[in-house]
């Protein structure tokens, strides 16, 4: 699966993307960000979760995809806020 993230009128401040699920349940990983744009795919587990933080008053978004692009979530935040994405598989 696909994790996406990407920001409007700034840059990414910060990117947490949960996969993965092992016996103690999902891994949650800070990913390295630079500029306004960042993906990665990962095998996601049950339940995929992205938690996307802008810098200033930026519009964060995030997008959680599997396959031939199937979208399974979909969001965009407030200005300046935080936005996260998560479903189950």
């Amino acid at each position: 699966m696909t994790y996406k993230a990407w920001t409007e009128g700034g840059t990414l401040k910060s990117v947490r993307h949960d996969y993965i699920d092992g016996p103690n349940g999902a891994v949650s990983v800070p990913a390295k960000v630079s500029g306004a744009t960042w993906s990665t795919q990962e095998d996601g587990g049950h339940t995929p979760r992205l938690e996307v933080v802008p810098t200033g008053r930026s519009v964060a978004h995030c997008l959680l995809t599997e396959g031939d692009d199937h979208v399974l979530a979909q969001r965009k935040g407030d200005p300046g806020q935080p936005v996260a994405c998560s479903a189950q598989r």
